[in-house]
């Protein structure tokens, strides 16, 4: 059994993006049998800076591990994200709204995420972990779909940590929809489609084509309904919609 959690632990941090460096320290403080233990562990992002030029964004990740009420039994309860030693926020695991580590990153610096999540307006919404979708009752009143989250900056909840600000399918933002208002090369086959959908929903900042060959970086803004381009410097860049699509608006 305590094989079995051992080899679930590092199967998790894998599918987290943490990777298998962490398992010979995560072997380490499981064969101690504490109450609770944490690993630390840093990584570094390109970044443009705000005087323009590239740069790295430092993340230091402290992974909260507690033991379960059968014997020997550790799970991952949370990851404390401090990005470039100012801003930091303790994200939940376990409970639904699992991220992974850049995605983590990705909301420190103010970029929306899409993920899964049960929507009841009789109670709080929540996120759901990849694991639970098929485990919906039917009939319990409760609807799958898909939401935007991005981290309120304003707000803390009672736990300190930045609240959620969430969209909703009715807020008016479908990303493959509003990307298909422009002329972006990626879209016209399938897989380079599917990976730009992915990374833009994880909230990347992701490198695309215009249809006159300019490279291009684009992220989605949901909170505003909108796709942002930017150039190879980053500056931002307006580009026209597709004329024909945007006729029929």
């Amino acid at each position: 059994m305590e094989n079995n959690n051992l080899e679930f632990l590092k199967k998790n941090l894998k599918f987290l993006g943490f990777g298998t460096s962490l398992n010979a320290a995560l072997e380490a403080k499981v064969s101690e049998r504490q109450e609770s233990f944490k690993i630390g562990v840093s990584a570094e992002f390109n970044a443009r800076q705000k005087d323009g030029s590239l740069g790295k964004d430092k993340v230091n990740y402290e992974l909260n591990f507690s033991r379960s009420s059968k014997p020997y039994h550790y799970f991952l309860d949370s990851v404390k994200v401090t990005l470039n030693d100012q801003i930091q926020n303790t994200f939940s695991y376990g409970k639904g709204n699992d991220v992974t580590a850049k995605e983590a990153y990705n909301l420190l610096r103010g970029a929306s995420i899409h993920k899964k999540a049960i929507l009841n307006r009789q109670m709080d919404n929540r996120i759901l972990a990849s694991s639970e979708v098929g485990q919906m009752k039917e009939g319990s009143g409760e609807m799958i779909d898909s939401i935007w989250i991005k981290l309120d900056f304003e707000k803390r909840n009672e736990q300190g940590n930045f609240s959620y600000k969430k969209f909703y399918p009715d807020h008016g933002f479908h990303l493959e929809t509003e990307l298909s208002r422009f002329p972006i090369k990626e879209l016209e086959n399938f897989q380079e489609k599917e990976v730009l959908l992915s990374s833009l929903g994880r909230g990347n900042s992701q490198k695309a084509t215009l249809e006159n060959s300019q490279s291009v970086f684009i992220e989605a803004d949901p909170e505003s309904k909108k796709i942002q381009f930017y150039d190879m410097d980053f500056n931002k860049l307006d580009v026209l919609p597709n004329q024909t699509q945007e006729m029929g608006r």
